[in-house]
């Protein structure tokens, strides 16, 4: 493990090289949580509710989903395709190190300078907006809510492993990327919350994780989520079945592979 400690440090001091870069991909990543945020408070000026989301409850859902993606988000699917195609896989078959935890790990350096840069600016929104916030987290939740992070952020991971390893196959997986980016915000809750969407497009996130990723922790961090145990249970059962589902890829892909280069 000590190995992936020295790569998670030395991305840290990448990250801060481009420090500059860093703070602005976090300006345009807030951008598009503030203009859902000025949406739905503009539809709230004619009524006090829609879908049982009032003004406080839009502006902490879109905090803790901006929040959410630092602690759980942070592609890194294209990085492992990259491996595969350059042959820089090869070091996962020839030394007792993994290059898809390697990517991932890479990864948690960006995150967490962005949560960190990202604090301030949180504070300030919920300092702004003091006034219209109304918090209803029941604290006997907390070790749930920590659970359903970490959860979603393994669920997550093995989805970004997962497409990322299709390079074995295809020559670009973007549009896999691509799909998957889709999915999430329309499943996965980054674009509005899911109860506000048909009851067809509820139904199927159901029987999909994009769900388990952001909405559901954020839905019991918003005290909207009744049932927290049995999101864990189910985040458990979607990180057995990709779990699985990445082992028997990834096999099948070493059996295919032919490398170049490393």
């Amino acid at each position: 493990m000590k190995k992936y400690w020295y790569r998670f440090l030395s991305a840290i001091q990448s990250e801060f090289q481009y420090r500059t870069n860093l703070f602005a991909w976090m300006i345009v990543g807030a951008i598009g949580p503030l203009i859902m945020v000025f949406v739905w408070l503009r539809v709230l000026e004619t009524q006090s509710a829609v879908g049982g989301y009032e003004r406080s409850d839009f502006i902490l859902y879109y905090l803790f989903t901006t929040v959410g993606w630092y602690i759980v988000g942070g592609e890194f699917a294209r990085p492992i395709g990259t491996a595969i195609r350059s042959g820089d896989i090869n070091k996962s078959l020839l030394q007792p190190y993994s290059v898809i935890l390697g990517k991932a790990v890479w990864e948690q350096a960006w995150k967490l300078l962005s949560l960190l840069l990202s604090l301030p600016v949180c504070a300030l929104v919920l300092y702004l907006t003091r006034d219209s916030l109304a918090f209803h987290f029941d604290l006997s939740s907390l070790p749930l809510l920590i659970v359903s992070l970490i959860g979603g952020a393994l669920i997550f991971g093995l989805l970004q492993a997962i497409i990322g390893i299709l390079a074995f196959w295809m020559t670009e997986i973007w549009p896999i990327v691509e799909m998957n980016d889709m999915l999430l915000n329309l499943l996965g809750g980054m674009l509005a919350p899911i109860t506000l969407l048909p009851m067809i497009v509820q139904t199927i996130s159901l029987y999909l994780p994009f769900r388990y990723i952001f909405f559901e922790p954020v839905a019991i961090a918003l005290g909207k989520q009744p049932y927290p145990l049995e999101v864990v249970a189910k985040q458990g059962i979607f990180i057995v079945l990709l779990y699985v589902i990445y082992k028997l890829i990834w096999r099948a892909g070493l059996h295919k592979y032919e490398g170049i280069g490393g």
